[in-house]
């Protein structure tokens, strides 16, 4: 309860401070949280020297962890500010690239799932979609308290997205594509630990499975895309074409070559900006002989 108090003061205060002051203690927090928070700092150094690989300097890597923990701050002083913005406000901090794919896949009259990673801010471009008229729904994980999770629900809702949990029958998800809506979905971290080990940045990691699952199952095409904080603070979102996947007789053959088409497009985008990948956790340790020997 102490969180979900410390929660709402945050949700009240947000709106009040000016854009640029809130950036710059966004800045200092998440120098903060690198200085001090050594599990949390492991982790993010973990996860860039994978995507930067072997040779990757110590310094660079040190940069990069400390501009993730930047990033996310900023993302959190967002998320906390965005319900009291207006849908102009809200449509000025996002510029967006590829409509025409979500259009035109929206055209086949079967929904839209579109994956993305942990990078950049897909809350605030989920909300800009909603904004501009989209019906977007979106899969969350259910954190904990329960009265924490309803008022992000609520923040989150502010704009018209629609959420739901990642633990709860997923017949809101089906009801969406039916009415040609899009869902969205985190597609780099198995927060429930039901997906697959494939390759990622050269190492296998478990990773979800369900958007897959989901577009061969309905026949809904499925779009990778993602957002990119800018050095104004704003965001350029980028929508790929669609991946029209291909169901045949072996179903689990079938989702396995989807997944790693979209986690080949992830890897592309997180590539090209590390610093913007905002993982906290571990994701190259499920997989290992020793964590499946483990159960």
């Amino acid at each position: 309860m102490i969180v979900y108090c410390l929660y709402r003061l945050i949700t009240w205060l947000a709106p009040l401070i000016p854009p640029r002051v809130g950036y710059w203690i966004c800045e200092r927090v998440g120098d903060l949280i690198y200085a001090t928070a050594r599990g949390v700092r492991a982790h993010v150094v973990e996860n860039q020297h994978r995507v930067l690989g072997p040779g990757a300097p110590p310094e660079l890597v040190a940069r990069n962890a400390r501009l993730v923990l930047r990033n996310l701050a900023k993302n959190y002083f967002d998320q906390f500010r965005l319900w009291k913005l207006s849908n102009e406000e809200l449509l000025a901090m996002a510029e967006l690239e590829g409509l025409e794919h979500l259009d035109e896949a929206l055209s086949l009259g079967k929904g839209v799932i579109l994956v993305t990673a942990h990078y950049g801010s897909p809350e605030l471009v989920a909300q800009s979609l909603a904004a501009r008229g989209y019906d977007i729904t979106a899969v969350v994980e259910h954190i904990q308290p329960e009265p924490l999770f309803q008022l992000m629900c609520t923040l989150r809702g502010i704009h018209g997205v629609k959420l739901v949990p990642s633990d709860k029958p997923m017949l809101p998800i089906l009801r969406a594509l039916r009415r040609n809506g899009i869902v969205g979905l985190v597609g780099d971290r198995d927060a429930t630990n039901s997906g697959i080990c494939l390759p990622f940045f050269g190492k296998e990691a478990r990773m979800p499975d369900g958007s897959v699952q989901l577009a061969l199952r309905t026949g809904a095409p499925l779009l990778v895309a993602y957002s990119r904080r800018l050095p104004n603070n704003r965001f350029h979102a980028v929508g790929r074409p669609a991946l029209h996947l291909e169901r045949g007789e072996d179903f689990e053959a079938d989702v396995r070559a989807g997944l790693e088409r979209v986690l080949r497009e992830m890897e592309a985008f997180i590539q090209e900006a590390p610093e913007q990948w905002v993982m906290t956790v571990p994701l190259w340790r499920t997989c290992s002989p020793d964590a499946e020997e483990g159960g």
